[in-house]
């Protein structure tokens, strides 16, 4: 009997994606920061909403939210792998 395992790669490639993604909105907010620093405090105030530090930190708590879910497929499907070998052993 073959096991598919699929599901545990689309977990870890998903995982990794999630963790680039964080990568890359950390590098925003930081960025960000730096430039929202050396600008006068009137061209801070025209920019309230949708800032690029705002934008970097809404990624940043999506990506946390996509490696948990991809975490909870590595987690089911290591768990269905189990009772699989479990049962056909």
């Amino acid at each position: 009997m073959q096991i598919n395992n699929s599901s545990f790669i689309y977990g870890q490639q998903g995982l990794q994606r999630s963790q680039d993604k964080l990568d890359q909105a950390s590098q925003k907010v930081a960025d960000a920061s730096t430039q929202t620093l050396s600008q006068p405090a009137s061209a801070q105030n025209s920019r309230l909403y949708g800032s690029p530090i705002q934008d970097g930190l809404i990624e940043a708590k999506s990506s946390v939210l996509e490696a948990q879910a991809n975490a909870k497929v590595l987690d089911t499907s290591d768990k269905t792998i189990g009772r699989l070998i479990d049962i056909t052993v």
